[in-house]
């Protein structure tokens, strides 16, 4: 839902989203909040129940915020472990290679290097979209096709191309979990739900009998803290966009690693 945050330096983001919310606080507490007010003027006592409902409302919207902050970060933690499996299982699987015979090893590794390319290339452009990237499928197609094709000669041979097998088994479920990883996202339901909260947690505040100053300071800084807690959900919602989002340097070590290249 606020996708768009991922496009802008975390600076300018941070600052867009808490103004925001920051203003329209600020201004209601001077244009709104006495009409508010006045409402409730004549109540006995109003400012301690406004202060009960208050807290009770708060404790909801904490506890919401909370669980939508622990989910985001957990995906994030998720997708760097993805990537860093997929590194692993890809270093795994090039060193069984390395033993294959040269007209079989050469070939091999040639599509392992073209798909490892592709993926800290272009095909991370996909992986931030949290889409497949096509070119990455007839890579990976073309290796198992290779790998099937391949026919071991004699007992040493045949248990280096069962181990292959199971690197590349390893490898294609990292690789699955990775891209699996790329569309993870907080239903818009969810974030329909955080910003009317956020809306209703001012409102709340308006309708105390305080001086409007007091009005702007302490809706001010509520409304700036919980745009900075959004923020950080809306920038992390996403585990692969942005300057915050994973990169695939572990990928890209392993490619600069073993040279396969060359």
């Amino acid at each position: 839902m606020l996708e768009w945050l991922h496009d802008l330096p975390s600076a300018a983001g941070a600052f867009i989203v808490c103004a925001v919310f920051v203003l329209p606080a600020l201004v209601g507490s001077y244009l709104l909040q006495p009409y508010v007010a006045r409402q409730f003027r004549g109540e006995n006592d109003i400012n301690t129940v406004l202060g009960f409902l208050l807290n009770t409302f708060a404790l909801y919207f904490g506890v919401l915020l909370a669980l939508l902050s622990i989910a985001v970060f957990e995906n994030h933690n998720k997708a760097e472990d993805a990537v860093v499996r997929e590194a692993a299982a890809l270093i795994k699987l090039y060193r069984d290679l390395r033993g294959y015979p040269e007209e079989n090893r050469v070939e091999l590794i040639k599509i392992l290097h073209d798909y490892t390319d592709e993926v800290i290339g272009r095909g991370w452009t996909y992986q931030e979209r949290g889409e497949v990237n096509p070119r990455e499928i007839d890579i990976m197609s073309d290796f198992h096709r290779r790998v099937g094709a391949y026919d071991p000669v004699g007992a040493g041979a045949g248990i280096r191309y069962a181990a292959t097998l199971r690197a590349l088994d390893e490898f294609v479920e990292a690789r699955r979990l990775r891209i699996s990883a790329g569309g993870s996202a907080i239903p818009r339901i969810m974030w329909f739900i955080v910003l009317v909260g956020a809306f209703m947690n001012v409102m709340v505040i308006w309708m105390f009998d305080l001086k409007p100053f007091s009005h702007a300071i302490i809706g001010g800084t509520l409304s700036l803290f919980v745009g900075l807690v959004i923020y950080m959900i809306a920038v992390l919602d996403r585990p692969f966009s942005g300057d915050n989002g994973v990169k695939p340097e572990p990928i890209a070590a392993i490619h600069k690693q073993t040279a396969m290249h060359r």
